[in-house]
């Protein structure tokens, strides 16, 4: 059986991967992909916003 992830634990959790694969491009791959480094960071917090609202959203629901 295949257990059914929440849509907003998705974002956190791909927010989560982005914004570490942007800290690495940052920190080991100065040279070239830095400023790419840069971007993840900022995609990976657009991702990891939009599903904390999300949980927001849903936590909002639950408890009426």
């Amino acid at each position: 059986m295949k257990k059914q992830i929440e849509n907003y634990r998705r974002y956190i959790f791909l927010g989560i991967i982005i914004i570490s694969l942007g800290i690495t491009f940052n920190t080991t791959l100065k040279d070239v992909p830095g400023s790419l480094g840069t971007v993840f960071i900022a995609v990976g917090g657009l991702f990891f916003i939009i599903g904390m609202s999300k949980k927001s959203k849903v936590d909002k629901q639950n408890n009426k």
